[in-house]
């Protein structure tokens, strides 16, 4: 994903849910995760991220909605992106602690209605990367 911010966008012809299969409408939720270390990923969130159908997305909107978002991060061609998220923000958008291991920082495109943002950047701290880890692997079960 880009760094820049867009509006939302028509999917691709052909492109799928990452959760359920089903072919994607123009309310789609797109999420690209960037580590702030190369030994970094979350599973589900790699190889160009996830896209969700709305039906897919309700839970995932659900959490997304009460994390504290924050600026967009810089981009340094000298490190990795992930790093960029550390920069804006010392604290974890989920549970408000700080920071003490690598981040991860988490890129919301799109939307399939609700409160959340067209666009918002995220950053969680090492604790809670797992449990996101954890509750994208539940949607998918």
């Amino acid at each position: 994903m880009s760094s820049e911010p867009r509006a939302e966008t028509d999917t691709a012809v052909g492109e799928q849910c990452t959760a359920c299969g089903a072919a994607l409408s123009e309310q789609v939720l797109a999420l690209q995760t960037y580590p702030e270390s190369d030994e970094q990923t979350l599973d589900g969130l790699t190889n160009g991220g996830l896209t969700h159908c709305p039906e897919c997305a309700a839970e995932p909107v659900a959490l997304l909605d009460t994390w504290a978002d924050h600026d967009q991060p810089p981009v340094n061609p000298d490190q990795p992106l992930g790093a960029g998220y550390r920069e804006v923000s010392d604290c974890c958008s989920f549970c408000g602690n700080d920071c003490d291991r690598p981040v991860v920082g988490v890129e919301l495109y799109r939307r399939p209605g609700g409160g959340l943002p067209a666009y918002a950047n995220y950053t969680l701290c090492g604790d809670c990367q797992d449990v996101f880890e954890e509750f994208l692997a539940n949607i998918r079960e």
